[in-house]
């Protein structure tokens, strides 16, 4: 699996103007590339022989009919006619960057140039509407990079220090609050360059940074690791298995008389370890026996997961935020804003008609004040802060639900359809990244990631496997059996017991018993949901549940409702996840009256 490790540059002001002239050239060469690639779309939607075929790709489609020769021939006018292909795009790159290509690495016109086609790609078969390119202040060109190792930016393993047209660049080693995160690597990185000629290090990448109006410079690292679930006989059998299916390719291509250095082959398991993650609440788990007991189905919305996580002594539901500390930045990131506007609108008067909306028209030209300028780089400065934030809240608590789970369940939900309906929530909270990364946790501990398709429903079915379509705005589920829960977790909670035939858990008798003894849960978020819509108050909830299901002398059970089931088991209410961790770990917490 690949990783990538961050080290800050310790730049001069000689080093900055470099790096801010490679980075120049860099937008430049992109946005040649850019240019060419949409000339060469604008004149393949232009043929009239492309435009017939596709319009009878269409027909076939509706008619649910094969396309794959109609799909070969649409492919030879792209690649053939018009060269829009990655080489295509390539050679004009090298052929037409005259001076840009002065004191600039070949491989990093070819990084650009794919990104280049890949950004028009997207325009192509219909992903993206537009293309942008890279500008002076808005859109700049962030990062350049080469293909290897061995050309372009190169490391230093006796120095610890980057090196470009012969300029060496030191990396920053010790990081306030840092816990040992980065020497981990860097050592491991120095081993790697020494004993195995960086054969586990991709290519290294310069990053540009703007914080508090300052450039800073990042050294970025692109490694293949090792994760640290993985035992020496996973890794013995999975170095096996790759070199098996090497030699497999290399068979096949010496068979057909094809050369074989442009092969794909797949790496060995790489000798650089993941680092142990120093996560409180994940070293809570290992300690309180929870580490991977759970089955766990999550059940995404566009900013709140709900999630039940079924183990045999234990069970957890949560209805929590993605990510919660956007309220502290909300209030002062509007009042920026607001203030924006004002000094655009004071700058700019002719723009705006009497109304205060502004005037129609592509020849408007805006004047941009110093107060417009300083009230941007603050808006900048805290969009930056929340981007942080965000992925770091995101990581930690992705990190807590792969420790506890030995199985990840999720519907198979479009997030571009979501980003359509609820853009500004998906922009905020991030779910389809929350998701993938529990994904990508789980995956490279070596357990089971499953995707539910959407055609189950399952937040339409109740647990008796009575099947009853609901109003988005009906957040809370009741049955005629008796069932009571709020619905996002209910959905999480059959999505447990999924498999290919939906069918098959509701006759099950072990599901049937644990449907008695997590009844308990679900009945308790239900009378724990403040209300019955999804109204602004009730989309700010957040809770978590657990169940210890051990008996004891004790009992939170409900008096005349499941006695035999219930006495004895300990219901547990808590604000989110980390908070229940610790009432888990310690069994201290009764809510009677559930």
């Amino acid at each position: 699996m690949k990783k990538s490790i961050e080290f800050k540059l310790r730049t001069s002001s000689a080093h900055q103007r470099l790096l801010l002239k490679l980075l120049d050239k860099g937008k430049s060469i992109y946005n040649l590339g850019l240019s060419e690639c949409k000339k060469r779309l604008n004149r393949l939607r232009a043929d009239k022989e492309y435009q017939t075929i596709l319009s009878l790709r269409r027909d076939l489609k509706k008619a649910k009919l094969p396309t794959k020769q109609v799909d070969q021939l649409l492919r030879d006018i792209v690649t053939k006619r018009y060269f829009l292909t990655k080489t295509g795009i390539e050679k004009y790159v090298k052929d037409n960057a005259g001076c840009l290509r002065d004191g600039f690495n070949s491989q990093f016109e070819q990084t650009l140039a794919d990104r280049a086609f890949d950004t028009i790609q997207k325009v192509l078969y219909g992903k993206s509407k537009k293309v942008r390119f890279k500008g002076k202040w808005d859109n700049i060109l962030a990062s350049v990079n080469s293909k290897s190792t061995d050309t372009g930016i190169l490391f230093d393993p006796k120095t610890s220090a980057i090196t470009y047209m012969g300029i060496s660049i030191p990396l920053v080693t010790a990081y306030r609050k840092d816990d040992g995160y980065h020497k981990w690597y860097l050592e491991q990185i120095i081993d790697n360059y020494a004993k195995h000629g960086a054969v586990d290090i991709s290519y290294i990448r310069i990053i540009r940074r703007v914080i508090k109006g300052q450039d800073v410079f990042y050294a970025q690292f692109v490694i293949d690791f090792c994760p640290i679930g993985m035992t020496d006989e996973k890794a013995v059998a999975a170095n096996a298995a790759i070199a098996e299916h090497n030699q497999s390719l290399i068979n096949k291509a010496l068979a057909a008389g094809k050369p074989t250095n442009r092969l794909r082959l797949k790496h060995a398991v790489s000798s650089i370890i993941e680092f142990p993650t120093g996560n409180k609440t994940v070293e809570m788990i290992c300690a309180s026996g929870l580490f991977r007991h759970f089955q766990t189905c999550i059940d995404m919305g566009p900013k709140h997961f709900a999630a039940f996580l079924r183990g045999e002594d234990h069970s957890i539901a949560i209805l929590q935020p993605i990510f919660d500390k956007l309220k502290e930045y909300a209030d002062e990131l509007r009042i920026l804003q607001r203030k924006l506007d004002r000094q655009r609108h004071t700058s700019n008067p002719d723009n705006y008609n009497s109304n205060g909306t502004i005037r129609k028209g592509k020849s408007l030209r805006w004047k941009r004040s110093q107060g417009y300028i300083e009230t941007n780089n603050r808006i900048k400065e805290l969009l930056r802060l929340v981007r942080e934030t965000r992925e770091s809240s995101i990581r930690e608590l992705s990190s807590i639900i792969s420790a506890l789970s030995n199985k990840v369940s999720a519907e198979d939900l479009s997030y571009k359809s979501l980003q359509k309906n609820y853009g500004r929530s998906v922009g905020n909270f991030a779910p389809s990244y929350f998701i993938k990364d529990i994904f990508s946790k789980v995956e490279s501990a070596g357990n089971e990631n499953v995707e539910i398709p959407l055609t189950t429903a399952l937040s339409q079915h109740c647990l008796c496997g009575v099947r009853k379509k609901k109003k988005l705005s009906e957040r809370l589920h009741e049955c005629d059996c008796g069932c009571k829960a709020q619905r996002d977790l209910l959905s999480a909670y059959l999505g447990t017991y999924y498999v290919p035939n939906p069918g098959e858990w509701e006759g099950s008798d072990p599901a049937r018993q644990y449907h008695k003894e997590d009844r308990l849960l679900l009945t308790a978020s239900h009378r724990v949901y403040p209300c019955q819509t999804a109204s602004r108050r009730g989309q700010g909830i957040g809770f978590a549940l657990g169940l210890d299901k051990r008996p004891s002398s004790g009992s939170c059970g409900k008096t005349g409702e499941y006695p035999s089931e219930n006495s004895g088991r300990k219901l547990m209410v808590c604000k989110d996840l980390k908070s229940l961790i610790g009432e888990l770990g310690s069994l201290s917490s009764r809510i009677p009256g559930f």
